[in-house]
């Protein structure tokens, strides 16, 4: 087993004359070895980042190992500033080329590592750098108005006034080098900002323009021109290597991986692998579920941790002698309530049926059930939203996971459908939809549905949520379509599922203002919200129920 040496900031030239910094890891020995790259806008040196990463497994896998700091960022030189995303393809192809002419490279090069660190890898791979053999994009998004900087046409709010903040410390002290004092007052500026986001932060309107971080001159994920280099969907037609994309359910960005899969699958070879992870947690116990020993990240089925399928992929590709891996059930899911390991042939399965189950009057929920005509209503004000509780999301203080929802339940403003308890166990596996006939007295509100499990003691733990925002005509029905997105659920003999319609889910998305230029001014109203409910054009929710026998 090889040792291993490592050389700090070694100096990466870029084709425009910046010079980026990186830590190299290398194998004690002769060689040549394959070099896999991590680049990061999040410091090459933070302990949190390299115990995910963890360079020193993949010197003893047999790696050299590169960690850059990103353009801008910490130890880099940043040209003219760092704008988010915006040189990472063409500084990415820059990089690997140069990786691959590492003393002791084999001239082999790969990618590897979570969220921006997984963005990267596909924008420099659609630069089509030759030494570039395969990448591992973990939790990262696909199309930033659908999980990064938006969902459902509202603001990820909590994401982006969260990152915005925590990765202003370091534009502030570049910013600032040369004057102690000043920099000294910004940086507690956004340490008092950071410390208030639960309340203040948060509550300061207009959303639209996202006053916190415009007063601190910090980076938003929502800003048009991140959001256009960030866009994956542009660029993924153009990337001919190999990747293992790697999500959890409670992950932020879990229909991103799923789709960045889904895409890549239909030209070059790819891995999906979904365990009930959050964004920075892989461990089994999430929220206040606990999924298994075999749910952590360290043990997944038993066998291997995510690093070790990480460098597997890596090795088989990038390795002189490495066999490509068979690619007979390409998709890898971990199956909640069951929580067990399941390989399948595709994503979604083909097997499940779409079922629609009807949301009733008189608070039911069943497949099939034609309840007549009637309406439900109640009263959303944005002065008192619906307060996040756990789910897909990634915020400073709200952790993500199942959490019993009774708290949010017991709201006037929520609107809760049970069903009876189940006789059998009933597997929903792939996408889930919310078809809603909704009236609004306003001419904008948003439209909140969210998945529950409800177990025989009563505890409703969240399974998968989404939100809609919508532009109406005042007291008048209309379809409106909300995505939850992607999940894989056993409800359990004698549980219950339960749909929660709601309006709001607050700080996680912005608050909906009801009022045409609230997003603006900040004006608000009170919004008076009608759910119609049974006859031809019943509201409901489709789940993809797997049949028993499969």
């Amino acid at each position: 087993m090889p040792g291993a040496v490592i050389e700090y900031d070694v100096p990466v030239p870029m084709r425009d004359g910046v010079v980026l910094r990186a830590d190299v890891y290398r194998p004690t020995g002769d060689g040549p070895w394959p070099v896999i790259v991590a680049r990061t806008p999040y410091d090459k040196t933070d302990a949190p980042e390299l115990l995910y990463i963890d360079p020193w497994a993949a010197v003893r896998r047999g790696f050299i190992t590169v960690v850059q700091d990103v353009r801008g960022r910490y130890a880099a030189e940043g040209g003219d500033g760092w704008r988010p995303m915006e040189a990472e393809a063409v500084d990415g192809a820059d990089t690997i080329a140069w990786a691959a002419q590492l003393p002791g490279s084999n001239g082999n090069v790969g990618m590897w590592g979570p969220s921006y660190l997984g963005n990267v890898q596909w924008l420099a791979a659609a630069e089509r750098p030759p030494a570039l053999k395969a990448i591992v994009p973990q939790f990262t998004w696909h199309r930033p108005e659908d999980g990064l900087a938006y969902r459902g046409g509202a603001k990820e709010l909590g994401l982006v006034t969260g990152w915005g903040l925590a990765t202003g410390f370091d534009l502030v002290m570049r910013r600032h080098a040369d004057d102690v004092e000043t920099m000294t007052k910004h940086l507690m500026e956004i340490v008092g900002d950071v410390d208030d986001l639960p309340g203040r932060t948060f509550r300061q309107l207009p959303t639209g323009s996202d006053p916190v971080l415009e007063r601190h001159s910090l980076a938003s994920l929502a800003r048009p021109e991140t959001m256009a280099a960030a866009n994956v969907p542009d660029r993924q037609d153009a990337v001919t290597v190999p990747s293992l994309n790697i999500g959890g359910w409670f992950d932020v960005f879990l229909q991103g991986t799923i789709d960045n899969y889904r895409t890549a699958r239909r030209g070059t070879p790819s891995k999906l692998v979904i365990g009930p992870w959050n964004h920075v947690s892989t461990l089994a116990q999430q929220g206040e579920v606990n999924f298994g020993f075999s749910g952590n990240g360290f043990a997944v089925d038993y066998s291997t941790s995510i690093s070790g399928l990480s460098f597997d992929w890596l090795q088989a590709w990038l390795s002189a002698d490495g066999t490509p891996p068979e690619d007979d059930l390409p998709v890898k899911i971990f199956v909640m309530g069951a929580n067990e390991w399941r390989s399948e042939a595709e994503w979604p399965p083909a097997r499940a049926v779409d079922t629609p189950w009807i949301l009733g009057p008189d608070g039911s929920l069943a497949p099939g059930s034609e309840p007549d005509p009637a309406t439900m209503t109640y009263t959303y004000d944005p002065d008192d939203p619906v307060p996040t509780v756990g789910g897909a999301t990634l915020l400073p203080h709200s952790p993500a996971g199942a959490f019993d929802q009774r708290s949010v339940e017991a709201r006037p403003d929520v609107l809760v459908f049970t069903s009876e308890p189940l006789t059998d166990d009933l597997e929903v596996t792939g996408s889930v939809t919310a078809t809603l006939r909704a009236a609004t007295d306003g001419p904008t509100t948003d439209w909140v549905v969210r998945l529950c499990d409800v177990h025989p003691d009563g505890r409703s733990y969240n399974v998968t949520d989404g939100i809609a925002r919508v532009q109406t005509t005042p007291h008048e029905p209309a379809a409106v379509t909300v995505d939850l997105w992607s999940t894989s659920m056993v409800f359990k003999a004698g549980h219950r599922i339960r749909v929660q319609v709601t309006s709001s889910c607050f700080p996680r998305w912005d608050r909906n203002l009801n009022t045409a230029d609230g997003f603006e001014s900040g004006s608000s109203r009170v919004a008076h919200q009608t759910l119609h409910l049974g006859g031809a054009t019943a509201s409901c929710i489709t789940l993809p129920v797997v049949p028993p026998s499969s």
